[in-house]
């Protein structure tokens, strides 16, 4: 299944990236914008049972539940939008944009695989942005220090809900910055901020520097040395983007990762001695 065409491919190998229009559907998107809303409000009323009603699910409408019931959320404990970001990763709508046989076609039509390689899929994640907030934005930097050490992969980055803008802190990248290879960059960490391992200015002033403006059902792909950046959210809505790495599993160098999944409440043994306390005192245990 080819998906670009000769002088595409040739585009992505100049630049380092390509954007497709009408990749994902109006039913894909409808989809996963549905079941964000529902995943917001069901966490709602949890916070709602944790506060004792200070959280009133019910004041949050399809109309304002992305922004206003996000937000909410933040004001209560961060833990519920790391839960909402969690939760949507794992979501049967996001799996299904991350799983889509297209994109595994065109990933690897541009790693010159066969259409049906089996791709690793790597952090594909919904970024939420909320406005103003750049604890988590990431300056110039490459993506080989993010992922999976010394892998072949490409990335892909969409806007999911609504369109993407410079005002929202849309995706910016250096034209032809894969090119020269890793570039030289500093690793910083800072308390409360994420990690953040920036391409030098020097390197970065070396090439046309592009907002990429996108709208919803487009998709960008790059490689994993092509330089970037999101920009600052100045708007007054969260900003909604689709993440993703593909790692081609026949590289030498690649190895899966270990998942290593931890539960944000009860723990697995904490679960089973509460329920044997109940077995041990005659009690009917588990719901």
């Amino acid at each position: 299944m080819a998906i670009l065409t000769p002088a595409q491919q040739e585009q992505f190998s100049d630049d380092g990236f390509i954007i497709l229009d009408g990749f994902y559907s109006d039913e894909e998107m409808s989809d996963f914008s549905s079941e964000v809303k529902q995943i917001i409000h069901a966490y709602l009323h949890k916070a709602a049972v944790d506060t004792d009603g200070a959280v009133a699910p019910e004041a949050y409408t399809d109309e304002n539940i992305l922004d206003d019931g996000l937000l909410a959320l933040e004001e209560v404990d961060h833990e519920y939008v790391a839960a909402v970001y969690d939760t949507i990763a794992y979501c049967t709508a996001f799996l299904r944009l991350a799983g889509k046989k297209e994109t595994q076609a065109l990933v690897n039509q541009l790693l010159d695989n066969q259409p049906n390689t089996p791709l690793y899929g790597f952090t594909n994640r919904c970024r939420i942005d909320p406005p103003r907030d750049d604890r988590r934005t990431y300056g110039w930097h490459q993506e080989v220090f993010y992922t999976i050490p010394k892998s072949r992969f490409l990335q892909t980055w969409a806007p999911l809900i609504r369109d993407t803008t410079y005002e929202n802190g849309t995706i910016e990248v250096c034209v032809g910055s894969h090119q020269a290879g890793i570039s030289k960059q500093d690793w910083t960490e800072k308390e409360g901020c994420a990690t953040q391992i920036i391409v030098d200015e020097e390197v970065v002033n070396q090439y046309e520097q592009k907002v990429v403006e996108m709208t919803v059902g487009q998709i960008l792909v790059f490689t994993g040395k092509t330089v970037h950046r999101s920009g600052s959210n100045t708007s007054d809505q969260v900003r909604y983007s689709l993440v993703g790495m593909y790692h081609d599993i026949q590289w030498n160098d690649f190895l899966a990762p270990k998942p290593d999944f931890t539960f944000r409440r009860i723990q697995a043994r904490q679960y089973y001695q509460s329920v044997a306390s109940a077995w041990q005192e005659g009690a009917i245990a588990g719901e």
